[in-house]
């Protein structure tokens, strides 16, 4: 258990965010698998990361137009006119933000 712990702290949450903190979770809560409430905050977790995932690769497909008509021609001069500039594409390193605390009420 303290290894998988270790190992969720170390890389469980770069990697699949907050899906690996609650497997953690529910190993040392037994009783939580059963619990309706956890199963609903599981499923609402994964698809709020996956909603977050969807909008990032939107922005950046947007951006990615919205750069490539600024290098071509006759747009480039337009966008020299009127000042425009290259937006950055949204990256991630890893989960960027501080674990959830998620403590159970009875």
């Amino acid at each position: 258990t303290q290894l998988r712990d270790q190992l969720a702290a170390e890389s469980g949450q770069t990697r699949a965010g907050c899906a690996a903190t609650l497997k953690v979770a529910l190993e040392n809560y037994p009783d939580l698998k059963a619990s309706e409430l956890f199963l609903k905050l599981q499923r609402e977790l994964s698809e709020t990361e996956q909603r977050i995932a969807l909008a990032r690769d939107y922005f950046n497909d947007v951006a990615t137009f919205y750069n490539t008509r600024l290098e071509l021609i006759p747009d480039t001069f337009l966008a020299r006119l009127m000042k425009l500039q290259s937006v950055k594409l949204l990256t991630t390193t890893g989960f960027e933000r501080a674990p959830v605390e998620v403590k159970l009420v009875s």
